[in-house]
């Protein structure tokens, strides 16, 4: 590691900055999440490239061990190991210190001389029912159920295995394999579609890597300068816990508008075609079963993409986009360019 990398940074006074103080000591030491794991390990210490990129990604504070095994992969001197550790439990006594003064500030009772007197308070009706569990709690509930009828399906091929034994951390994350692809599910497919949500790529958070979440990783690489596979590996864990990469989408209401603007023969019938092909998405990527793949509002394939010159990225860009559908239909007068199917 260079000198840089042994340089102190700033004194975090909030979560997010305590993160982003580690994002730096990450970026200052070179080394990528599968370079920093295997260091770890040879370390002592458990880091999967999964639970790094969550931690990375977020602005809680991070859990004490997983921070020591991030300083110790990346080689920082005991001093400045010392410092931030010190500095994290400052930030954990400040944030459980501010809770309890939450919670005793709704349990304070009122001021006597404002209390309503008992005979004229409002009778009491009937005490609601208690809320169901909240969205995160269901939502594991339905991974854990899923994952069992998983296993069940294998037994029934003839190939029953007991679930994985829970790894040594407890974030869901632990023991992800180092590639997801499309047909996965369970945690670690909800921790990349959380991630792909994060940097405005709207996609169920259901723990399902089905056709939607290899769209919009296939998006998220596009903007990124990542080869555009539709998998999701090492460097697209890496890009995810950086900066935003994807632009904000167009609105429907913005893309009805240009359209009807490009299109004034016809202003219906592009909206019409547009948003059969595409929903009016303009990161749509859709993929044959042959592999092929279509992109954006207009839906144009790998090969039209290559002849009108342009990469992937300027493909899912909604301005490029209606102008391609518009040269297309000023040599033909008409849609037929596109044979929409949709129901």
């Amino acid at each position: 590691m260079d000198d840089a990398a042994r340089n102190p940074v700033p004194q975090p006074t909030t979560a997010g900055e305590y993160v982003a103080s580690l994002r730096e000591v990450r970026r200052q030491s070179g080394l990528t999440y599968r370079e920093l794991a295997r260091r770890a390990s040879a370390a002592g210490h458990w880091l999967p490239p999964s639970t790094l990129a969550t931690m990375l990604g977020r602005t809680t504070l991070p859990r004490e061990r997983t921070v020591v095994a991030l300083l110790a992969a990346c080689g920082t001197p005991a001093v400045e190991v010392d410092r931030l550790l010190e500095t994290r439990r400052d930030l954990e006594g400040r944030i459980a210190e501010r809770g309890r003064g939450e919670h005793d500030a709704a349990r304070t009772p009122a001021d006597p001389s404002t209390t309503v007197p008992a005979n004229i308070r409002p009778s009491v009706g009937p005490v609601p029912p208690r809320p169901g569990p909240p969205g995160p709690t269901r939502r594991w509930l339905r991974l854990a159920l899923l994952t069992v009828f998983g296993v069940l399906t294998v037994g029934a091929s003839g190939a029953l295995r007991p679930l994985a034994t829970p790894a040594v951390d407890s974030s869901p994350t632990d023991g992800c394999p180092a590639v997801l692809r499309q047909g996965m599910y369970g945690p670690c497919v909800l921790n990349l579609q959380e991630h792909l949500v994060a940097d405005g790529l709207t996609v169920p958070v259901d723990g399902w890597f089905g056709l939607d979440t290899t769209g919009r990783v296939m998006v998220f690489q596009a903007f990124g300068g990542l080869p555009v596979s539709g998998v999701a590996d090492e460097r697209l864990f890496d890009e995810l816990a950086g900066d935003r990469k994807v632009p904000a989408a167009w609105s429907e209401d913005r893309i009805g508008k240009h359209l009807r603007r490009t299109f004034p023969e016809d202003p219906a019938g592009a909206v019409q075609v547009a948003r059969c092909l595409s929903g009016l998405d303009p990161y749509r990527v859709e993929v044959g079963e042959d592999g092929s793949r279509r992109w954006g509002l207009f839906q144009f394939s790998d090969v039209e993409v290559s002849r009108f010159g342009v990469d992937h990225r300027t493909a899912l860009d909604p301005g490029w986009n209606i102008r391609a559908a518009r040269e297309i239909w000023s040599r033909t007068g008409d849609f037929g360019h596109w044979n929409c199917a949709r129901a």
